[in-house]
């Protein structure tokens, strides 16, 4: 049971201390209550009364100190204890009226303080003097972290050269602030887990050979010559390795045939062979395979070089294809001088053991070669031997 001792009204005549039964009680306005002083406490609006010391307030109230008509005479009004505003961030002391308190400026910001002129502070607070009279501060030295906010809670993070993990830090009341409880950001590594917290799971590495369908899902190389394992929409698979092409289009049996790189792929790109003369009579350009393009499936060779027609040297250019009796069908086309256009090269079939001559039109001037094969699934190892000649001198 608490007990409120009334002052004697001779000695304050302006001010009426409320009676026990009238404290916390509901109220409208002042008019309805003995202290006529109607305060937010609680959530609703009640009766509260005066004080002096610490001891005329109940538990969880405090002696708040209040204007009075007696300049001579220090007078309080019991206010509650809000954890809420007590040492809340603020701009005015109009945000601190609910526990009478008074913006001040302390430690990086400004709070809302209670002056503990009559009474003494809470439980983790010390009465400490700031300008012009002593007020309730948090002895952790900062006031989003006391015994009267244990157990609330505040973002942090940890950020490094991987990334910004975000996490959150508990109020421990006296002890201060908990350790965060962040996770320390880390290179990605195949676990289930955002290692980098950019809000995707093992990205880069899931879906690879070393973790295809999960985690530890190794893809094995199959052991077939020129093949690699690959990962495809998290299924193993076998693919050419670098500079190997599929001969049969089965990559599950191996790829057969090395990229010699001869050739580009493409009429812009065609690799220069360099500069030939009427006078050169027969040369040997190459003796090759057609190559794998970027999927490994054989593709076109395509070669240029220039040719010179000089005064009183043989002039019937020949281009000369020669396929193996082991290879596949070949198609060969060459342009006529300078002729960029594939639609108006001349193409012929080379069967396998056989040649064919292509005489271009044109005297000086660059000249396209494309060696294909007639069915890019026919694909093999065995090489074609391209030969630029002089008609009738061709091998």
């Amino acid at each position: 049971m608490v007990w409120f001792i009334a002052c004697d009204p001779a000695t304050s005549p302006t001010v009426k201390y409320g009676q026990v039964s009238d404290f916390a009680k509901a109220c409208a306005s002042g008019s309805q209550c003995q202290s006529l002083r109607c305060i937010e406490m609680n959530e609703i609006m009640a009766c509260t009364r005066y004080c002096e010391q610490a001891s005329d307030c109940p538990d969880n109230f405090y002696c708040a100190i209040e204007a009075g008509d007696d300049p001579e005479k220090l007078m309080g009004l019991c206010r509650p204890l809000d954890a809420d505003v007590i040492c809340k961030r603020c701009s005015n002391d109009t945000q601190c009226a609910i526990i009478g308190g008074t913006c001040k400026p302390f430690a990086a910001s400004t709070y809302c303080l209670m002056d503990c002129t009559l009474d003494e502070c809470p439980n983790g607070y010390t009465c400490t003097p700031i300008d012009d009279s002593s007020y309730c501060t948090p002895d952790t030295g900062e006031c989003e972290c006391n015994t009267l906010k244990e157990g609330d809670r505040r973002a942090c993070s940890f950020e490094n050269e991987y990334g910004e993990c975000s996490g959150a830090m508990t109020c421990l009341g006296e002890a201060g602030w908990a350790t965060c409880d962040a996770s320390m950001p880390g290179p990605e590594v195949c676990d289930t887990i955002d290692n980098n917290c950019d809000g995707s799971i093992d990205e880069g590495i899931l879906g690879t050979v070393n973790h295809c369908s999960e985690c530890g899902d190794v893809c094995q190389g199959g052991g077939f010559s020129g093949t690699q394992p690959v990962c495809l929409e998290n299924v193993c698979g076998l693919a050419c390795g670098a500079n190997y092409f599929d001969a049969n289009a089965n990559s599950q049996d191996g790829c057969e045939c090395m990229d010699d790189t001869f050739g580009s792929v493409t009429a812009a790109d065609a690799i220069s062979q360099g500069s030939f003369t009427s006078c050169d009579f027969s040369h040997q350009i190459t003796e090759s395979r057609v190559p794998g393009d970027a999927t490994h499936q054989a593709h076109n060779d395509y070669i240029k070089f220039n040719y010179e027609d000089v005064w009183n040297c043989q002039i019937e250019l020949a281009v000369h294809l020669r396929v193996p009796s082991s290879a596949a069908t070949h198609v060969f086309c060459v342009s006529n001088a300078n002729v960029t256009t594939e639609s108006s090269w001349t193409c012929k079939t080379v069967a396998p053991g056989t040649a064919q001559n292509i005489e271009p039109n044109g005297n000086n001037g660059a000249y396209y070669v494309k060696v294909g094969l007639l069915n890019p699934g026919d694909a093999n190892c065995s090489n074609y031997l391209l030969t630029i000649c002089e008609g009738g001198r061709c091998p």
